[in-house]
């Protein structure tokens, strides 16, 4: 619509085809509102069933990756590295810090361990004879028969936490929308009970080739940060 057509609508008329929208609007939020916050409302009891569960097991696990990772811990103490060449420093280095991943698989760690072992071996030091060797297997099992139910939990945690936020920006953002057209609908019934003059004078001004109010409004905000600037 031309500013011209527009200048051509009787205000109350056109008032009232905004008022009738905004009250469409409004009516038809609240059914979708309480929809969305009954599944909002759900979805944070999963998240928080799926969050506890996760932290149920997570300091199990934990504490059987620090135990797995003792004998790391006293491996460097065993061996004597400065009979070592650097290349062979770097290389039982590089293997300590592999292994010591909390990433790192049951089977892989069992892989890098006979390596290690091996490394070892060749080094004038029987791991296995070590207090911590035993400990580290039980706990590698342990890990071995955790890991599964560790990572369920945390999936299930993770998809029902985003679930849970995408409903609750769905929530607000509604509940925003409501907020905005009854405030709309509120201004347009008061136009109603008064008069368009200043209604006119916008139409006018836009019509003679002036900004709108809109633009004038955002204007104001410019020159504002300006002035913080």
């Amino acid at each position: 619509m031309t500013p011209e057509d527009l200048l051509r609508v009787e205000p109350e008329v056109l008032a009232k085809l905004i008022l009738h929208k905004r009250e469409r609007v409004s009516q038809s939020l609240p059914k979708m509102i309480d929809s969305i916050a009954a599944e909002k409302q759900t979805a944070e009891k999963l998240a928080r069933r799926s969050r506890d569960k996760k932290e149920d097991i997570e300091p199990k696990f934990n504490n059987l990756i620090k135990e797995r990772n003792q004998l790391l811990i006293s491996i460097p103490q065993a061996i004597d590295l400065e009979n070592l060449s650097d290349n062979e420093v770097t290389e039982f280095n590089q293997i300590l810090s592999q292994i010591q991943s909390s990433e790192i698989n049951s089977e892989d760690y069992l892989q890098y361990l006979e390596k290690l072992t091996n490394k070892c071996l060749e080094n004038g030091l029987d791991i296995k004879k070590l207090d911590d060797y035993n400990l580290s297997i039980k706990a590698n099992n342990a890990l071995y028969e955790l890991s599964s139910d560790y990572e369920i939990a945390k999936n299930n945690w993770n998809e029902n936490e985003a679930h849970r936020r995408r409903l609750e920006s769905k929530f607000t953002k509604l509940s925003s929308n409501l907020k905005d057209s009854d405030a709309a609908k509120n201004y347009w019934q008061e136009k109603l009970n008064s008069n368009f003059d200043e209604l006119l004078v916008d139409a006018k001004r836009v019509a003679d080739g002036g900004p709108s109010s809109r633009q004038l409004s955002r204007n104001r905000r410019l020159t504002n940060n300006r002035r913080r600037g």
